[in-house]
């Protein structure tokens, strides 16, 4: 336990007291080690924020308990008010306290502001000791959200919560400061909790990601884990962006919409209802013949994505710019070989 910086047990949460209403948060377990950067990754209205308020102190739990540091500090009976939790929070739109400089935005929450050892450290460490007698209108969106970071991690915290810190930046200051996070609190023996709603963000510099959707976390789960082994079709849809296919059962053969599984021999014990597949690893192609019709199409590049319609499904076909389609063509899908897909329930992963 020693190791863990946050723990959280069965943890349960409702807005409305009653019995009968309905859970925001659902059976949430999870663990955040000292040092360790984890990604509480979903949708909006998944309850993310939620969570983020109760690690922080600003909600009582319905049921289940929150340890940070080996102290409890959140409990239906007991809670730990905010100030007390040496929390920092971040929050997307920085927060900072505009009449005051970097350098006293910085100190605000220092105890003894005498000591401007771990001020300056932090300031150098983000990229604005040049900047200190500088105010927050003076500043770029990416210098405000580094002051946001050093102002919470500065009275010594070695836990911080950010909520959606890049969303607010514009891509190539986004790219730049998420890359610079993980050595900001690695340089602080800090550990953190980020929310957000972008897989991308999430997979690129967390430790570990927490899948979340309606109350629940489907998968904890390092990136690569998370990508070879999406343990819950929500994960496959929303990590690996794929398509979600129905498939029947036909004697010892599974059906899709885009035909017979070649695999199918191999899973005839097996009762599975979807299948989950890449857009990448689907083909397509101009066929009068065809039996699927080009929906929409989005330009992103170096490739084209392809929403197509085939035998009573949609599904999101990706290729290079070469392979043009127009809207309402005819064409005809494949799926390619020497690939990879996901049938479920029961995330089985099968290679052609």
């Amino acid at each position: 336990m020693k190791n863990d910086a946050l723990i959280i047990e069965d943890l349960h949460h409702k807005y409305d007291r009653r019995e009968y209403s309905d859970l925001i948060l659902n059976k949430i377990n999870l663990k955040i080690e000292n040092g360790e950067l984890l990604g509480l990754l979903g949708p909006s209205g998944c309850g993310k924020t939620t969570l983020l308020r109760l690690i922080a102190g600003f909600e009582y739990p319905y049921k289940g308990r929150i340890s940070l540091n080996d102290k409890e500090i959140s409990s239906r009976e007991k809670i730990l008010s905010p100030e007390k939790r040496n929390i920092g929070m971040v929050f997307q739109d920085y927060a900072l306290f505009p009449h005051l400089t970097v350098m006293e935005n910085v100190m605000f929450g220092l105890k003894n502001k005498k000591d401007r050892s771990r001020v300056d450290y932090l300031l150098n460490i983000v990229g604005l000791e040049s900047f200190v007698g500088r105010y927050p209108h003076e500043l770029s969106g990416g210098q405000k959200q580094r002051l946001a970071i050093a102002r919470a991690l500065a009275p010594g915290t070695n836990f911080i919560l950010l909520d959606e810190p890049f969303c607010s930046l514009d891509m190539h200051v986004k790219l730049k400061l998420r890359s610079e996070l993980p050595n900001i609190l690695k340089g602080c023996n800090a550990s953190g909790l980020m929310v957000t709603h972008d897989p991308e963000e999430a997979m690129s510099i967390c430790d570990k990601v927490a899948v979340m959707n309606e109350g629940k976390i489907h998968q904890i789960d390092t990136p690569i884990k998370l990508l070879n082994n999406p343990k819950t079709i929500f994960v496959s849809s929303f990590i690996l962006g794929n398509n979600i296919l129905k498939i029947k059962k036909e004697g010892d053969s599974y059906f899709s919409c885009l035909g017979r599984l070649d695999s199918s021999s191999l899973l005839v014990n097996n009762d599975f209802e979807y299948m989950s597949i890449s857009p990448k690893f689907i083909s397509i192609k101009n066929s009068q013949n065809g039996n699927g019709i080009v929906l929409s199409r989005e330009f992103l590049g170096e490739y084209f994505i392809y929403k197509v319609s085939i035998n009573g499904e949609k599904l999101r076909v990706k290729t290079n710019n070469n392979n043009l389609l127009n809207i309402g063509d005819k064409c005809s899908i494949n799926i390619n070989k020497k690939i990879f897909y996901f049938l479920y329930p029961g995330a089985k992963k099968i290679n052609l």
